[in-house]
Order: C-alpha cells, then structure tokens, then sequence
C-alpha cells in the first residue's frame, strides 16, 4: 500500500500543478450533471477533488450518498437509482455517470437498468465484470476475506456481489449494455489492484493512462480525458463549422 500512498502524492502534485486544473484553456461544459461513485472500500471523500474541479469548469457534480463503498452492492445500486432519479428530474436532462474502480461496476448496472437517465459511463480501472480473477492476486486474499467476513455478519448470500446472484445488480452486470448509452472506459496497464485486461470493454471506447489505480482521481491524464469524453459547450458548434469548411 506505500507504493499506492506515494503514486497517489505524485499524481495530486501533478494535477494541482496543471492549468488545466484551475480551467485554464479548457473548453467549458455546458452544465451537464455528474454522478460520481466511488471505489470499494473508498467513499465520497476519495472523488471530493474531481468533484471541486467539474464545479470548477462548468459541470454540476453530485456525489453518490456512499461512506464507504462495501456490503451488497444491490442495496448500493438501488440507493444510487433513488439518487439518479432526484437529480436527473431536477437538472431535467441525462447524467453522466463517472465510476472508479467497483464505482464503475455499479455505474454500467444503473445504465443497465435506467438508460433514459444516463447519457454515457465513464469508469476509471473497472473491470467489466464481476469475478474475483480480475483482482490482482496480491490483494485477492485479502479482499475476499474482508467480503466473506462482511457476509457472515450481515447475513448475505456468498454469491452477493458477483453475477451469480440472482438480484437486480447480478442480473445488469451480466446483461447486455444498453447501445443507447455511450460508454468509456479508462485503464492503466500499471493497474496494481485490478487486472487492466479486465477493464478493456468491447461495448465502447477504451482509453490507456499512466499511473496506479488508487491514483486515477487525481491522475492528470484522466482529467485530460474527462474534458474531451465530456459534454462541452461549444463543441456541437466547432463541428458544424467544421463540417461547413469546403474542402481543399
């Protein structure tokens, strides 16, 4: 985990060093909501910088209601529809759904079972599916055992969780994606907790960063993405003039 804890320092001193961060020559948004969702085992403190600079350059953030992400993510998935809900009537237009690791597993299932509410999903080193190879083996253990103890405490099925499950969420995961739904997908091949072959999603873009997973919400490289995957202001405009331009 120190090595987590040091790529996380150098990716933030990085970003809070970038004019991009402060808006500076970024296209503006055009005040699109965003849902941001965290990690396992992460809350919304660990999105609270990505969420001050989407604020920041013209979009309207809205954090997830998760302390900490753990426990049955159906019961996760069903708040977060409650919260998609609320803010997608009173913004009324589609959101952009921005997961970070299981976030963006709960991401792709709300775009499974609400499509009309969710313009595109951005995930940040999610695997595409829920299984337990997809965890880099130095932290498998660990996590698993965290997960079954987590169970035995609240009474769970040792199937919650994964797409064997026969709730709501294990049924979106394993379902199709929804064409309507623009998805990306962003990934490191530095991935130290999730096997970035995993993240490599054949329903949409993929997009390869440098950097650990821990630090993805902070890592410059992301933002960059973010601003062009994004909904911009002006952007519909610079295409038709230049789709207008004569050829040469």
């Amino acid at each position: 985990m120190g090595e987590s804890f040091i790529d996380f320092a150098q990716h933030l001193s990085r970003l809070l060093c970038d004019p991009l961060f402060y808006g500076t020559d970024t296209i503006r948004g055009e005040g699109t909501p965003v849902l941001l969702i965290p990690g396992f085992f992460a809350g919304d403190w660990s999105l609270a910088t990505m969420a001050r600079w989407l604020a920041r350059v013209g979009y309207r953030p809205y954090l997830s209601g998760i302390d900490w992400n753990v426990g049955c993510p159906n019961e996760k998935s069903e708040r977060l529809g409650w919260r998609l809900a609320h803010l997608t009537d009173e913004c009324g237009a589609p959101a952009v759904l921005v997961g970070h690791s299981l976030g963006g597993v709960l991401a792709r299932a709300l775009a499974t079972t609400s499509p009309e509410r969710i313009c595109r999903v951005i995930t940040l080193g999610s695997p595409a599916r829920m299984d337990w190879n997809v965890v880099r083996a130095r932290y498998r253990p660990a996590m698993r055992a965290f997960q079954t103890l987590w169970h035995a405490l609240n009474n769970l099925p040792s199937q919650c969780g994964t797409e064997r499950c026969g709730c709501r969420f294990g049924g979106a995961v394993a379902g199709d994606f929804p064409r309507k739904v623009q998805l990306s997908s962003i990934y490191t091949r530095e991935d130290e907790v999730v096997d970035w072959r995993a993240c490599v999603s054949a329903d949409g873009t993929n997009h390869e960063v440098s950097g650990g997973h821990v630090s993805m919400v902070v890592n410059r490289e992301v933002y960059r993405l973010l601003v062009s995957l994004l909904p911009r202001r002006g952007a519909e405009r610079q295409s038709a003039r230049a789709s207008e331009s004569p050829a040469v």
